[in-house]
C-alpha cells in the first residue's frame, strides 16, 4: 500500500518541508519523498513511525547504502 498525494503533503508540511536527512528546505532540493525505514519486503509498512521524508538525493543515497554500493 503507498501513500496518497494528500497524506504525503501533509508529511511535507509537518516536518516543514526539510529533508530529515539533510535538513535542507525543498525549495532548494525539490519535493521531499516518502522513505520507509523498514523495506517493504521485509514487512515495512507506510506508516508515521516507518517514514522519513526525504530530497531525492538522500534517498538514493540511502537505496544505494542499503544495496552496498556509493556513498562509503
Amino acid at each position: 500500500m503507498s501513500l496518497t498525494k494528500k497524506k504525503i503533503d501533509l508529511l511535507r508540511e509537518f516536518i516543514n518541508f526539510e529533508c530529515e536527512n539533510c535538513k535542507k528546505h525543498e525549495k532548494k532540493v525539490g519535493k521531499l519523498e516518502p522513505h520507509r525505514i523498514q523495506r517493504g519486503n521485509m514487512g515495512g509498512k507506510y506508516v508515521l513511525r516507518n517514514i522519513l521524508m526525504l530530497c531525492s538525493k538522500c534517498h538514493k543515497l540511502i537505496h544505494s547504502n542499503e544495496n552496498g554500493i556509493g556513498g562509503r
